[in-house]
């Protein structure tokens, strides 16, 4: 099966990612206005996967001028379309573009129950930094992980 297609999300994506987003995450939910600002903002990249009015995945890299890492956000997958191999493709294009942008690695927090993810970044070569008590709204911790991307 070939990769699926993955574009650099565009201001008219804002519908569909909020959309996405509430279809993914319970909570720790990306707002409608973070999105917006996040689709103008030149230290953030949105990434998506589908048509204009049925998203299947979004990530989001933010980028900062002092730090050599970039910072992995978000990656929705809908479900519907979890196990066809979208969070790999989303992850491997996310590398890719901080890869471009000059970083030299890539961050993220995960869930520590969220196993599939934890299993996608490691997998992909990601190693833990630091276990993060109560990092989200349910009150459960997260793993921050990070791979280098030279």
């Amino acid at each position: 099966m070939p990769a699926p297609a993955v574009r650099v999300a565009r201001p008219k994506d804002l519908d569909a990612l909020v959309d996405l987003e509430n279809r993914c995450f319970r909570g720790d939910r990306m707002s409608r206005r973070s999105y917006a600002a996040a689709l103008h903002n030149p230290r953030a990249i949105l990434l998506v996967s589908g048509t204009l009015n049925q998203l299947q995945a979004a990530a989001a890299v933010f980028f900062r001028a002092d730090s050599p890492a970039a910072r992995l956000y978000t990656i929705a997958v809908a479900p519907q379309a979890r196990g066809l191999g979208l969070g790999a493709a989303m992850l491997a294009a996310c590398e890719k573009t901080a890869r471009k942008r000059g970083a030299a690695a890539l961050r993220l927090e995960v869930s520590v129950r969220n196993k599939s993810a934890l299993a996608l970044y490691r997998k992909s070569g990601y190693g833990i930094r630091e276990r993060i008590d109560r990092y989200y709204q349910d009150g459960s911790d997260a793993l921050r992980l990070e791979k280098p991307l030279s």
